[in-house]
């Protein structure tokens, strides 16, 4: 496909500042050094070999097959270079055929025409140190590839975020659209425009709320998708699919409540032997969950999470001991009584 001066020009700029990002360094967190530690030292002397060490051990040989894995774990975008990079991949808007000619700059750039030879970028520590990390010209196109620079949200959401948030937020919100592998449809744009234009700066947590929604949606096609009932271009119904979730977090929400409150009359091995059995349900994250929810619904939808259609609110009383709560517990799968 023919490639206009503007989109070249976009392209070039976009090879140059992926470049430079890498010959300032890569970011490592700690658990990324943990994680090569564990490979790399000797499990009979934990905690002998430094991070130093590990990292020219990988240097010597990093091609080697047991090393592969962990020169890319090394060499992925974390989320400091994901915000950092997000304003250019936004500007350039690539297609998918741009983004394999893109790879192919950053690599030229960095090793020149030797596709063998190994490229000296820099790991930089979380204490603020320097470590040799070397890459291969795959390893540079993988890294290209964990960007998704073909990835960019469509040009409504980020002109609404563009006029509604700062740079900084809008970075953040750019990232999430980027990596939350939704196939953009109208109803997906209308879902999270009208979410993102009714969202309170200061008082949403628009992180969350986005991540939430997007991973929502994303759930909402991939059962869609796998659903023989639904007709073909029949969108999703996603009120009904909110009722639905709201349903089940609410079902989550009773069985934690009820766990914690048999949990403060006894203790865990003595319910257990009276019979009681649990999956475990963490009760904060449920809330959570049911927090954002309610707000995605109330932004998106204009509505409250009660008036969601569907939504059946019950209360199974409360158990004074094991055995009349197992005798309560039933009544949390059977939803059409009551």
């Amino acid at each position: 496909m023919a490639m206009g001066n503007d989109r070249r020009e976009a392209l070039r700029a976009l090879a140059e500042a992926i470049a430079a990002t890498l010959a300032r360094g890569v970011p490592q967190d700690q658990d990324t050094l943990d994680t090569v530690l564990a490979a790399l030292g000797d499990p009979d002397e934990p905690g002998k070999m430094d991070i130093r060490a590990a990292l020219a051990l990988l240097a010597a040989d990093p091609e080697a097959s047991e090393h592969a894995s962990l020169a890319a774990l090394l060499l992925s975008p974390g989320p400091s270079v994901l915000r950092g990079l997000e304003p250019a991949l936004a500007l350039a808007d690539l297609r998918a055929d741009e983004a394999l000619a893109l790879a192919e700059r950053v690599v030229e750039r960095l090793a020149g025409d030797q596709e063998r030879a190994l490229v000296l970028l820099s790991a930089l520590l979380p204490d603020g140190s320097r470590a040799e990390l070397y890459a291969s010209a795959d390893g540079l196109r993988a890294f290209v590839r964990r960007l998704r620079p073909e990835a960019t949200a469509p040009a409504e959401l980020r002109g609404i975020i563009a006029r509604r948030f700062t740079p900084e937020l809008g970075a953040e919100l750019g990232v999430i659209l980027r990596h939350c592998r939704l196939g953009w449809t109208p109803g997906h744009v209308f879902f999270l425009g009208t979410l993102l234009e009714r969202a309170e700066p200061r008082a949403d947590d628009l992180l969350g709320l986005l991540a939430w929604a997007a991973g929502f949606l994303e759930d909402v096609d991939a059962e869609h998708g796998s659903s023989s009932g639904s007709a073909p271009g029949r969108p999703p119904d996603l009120r009904g699919k909110l009722a639905a979730r709201r349903q089940a977090l609410l079902s989550q929400l009773r069985q934690a409540e009820f766990m914690e409150e048999a949990l403060g009359r006894g203790n865990y091995e003595t319910l257990m032997s009276q019979g009681l059995r649990f999956a475990h349900v963490h009760g904060p994250d449920v809330r959570d969950q049911l927090a954002f929810l309610e707000r995605v619904t109330r932004l998106a939808l204009g509505l409250a999470g009660e008036a969601l259609d569907g939504v059946i609110v019950r209360d199974l009383g409360r158990a004074e001991d094991a055995e009349e709560l197992l005798r309560l517990l039933p009544g949390l799968d059977d939803q059409g009584e009551g």
